[in-house]
């Protein structure tokens, strides 16, 4: 049990070094495309995204109480940090993406360029 036991504070120690790829969906909303990720336990502050190059990146760090004030007998829980990164073409328009977190659910908003926006085309009587 020691062994076991030292061998899972080791992993523990470890973990700043594992990063998940959170699951995602993207919706065509016709005017927008939106993506959701799921990425429990990251908090505001520990979310970064940025659009540099046509691509868009996610980084998110979790934080949490690693019980270092009391000794772990046994452990399986861990903290990730999450990393996704997307090549987004001219269609979105870069400058106009909105970001809402909301109960581990990251939702992105990228809103189409106009040259690819569904219109309506007027018919004129001939």
């Amino acid at each position: 049990m020691a062994a076991e036991i030292k061998n899972t504070q080791r992993k523990l120690d470890d973990r700043e070094r594992h990063v998940l790829v959170p699951p995602v969906d993207i919706y065509d909303a016709g005017e927008e495309y939106v993506l959701k990720a799921e990425m429990p336990g990251v908090e505001k502050q520990d979310l970064e995204i940025t659009m540099n190059n046509n691509e868009l990146e996610i980084n998110a760090a979790v934080h949490g109480d690693d019980g270092a004030d009391s000794a772990l007998s046994y452990g399986e829980f861990r903290l990730f940090s999450y990393h996704r990164k997307f090549v987004v073409d001219d269609s979105v328009n870069s400058s106009a993406i909105t970001a809402v977190l909301e109960n581990g659910v990251l939702t992105l908003t990228l809103p189409k360029s106009e040259k690819v926006k569904p219109r309506k085309i007027e018919v004129m009587a001939g």
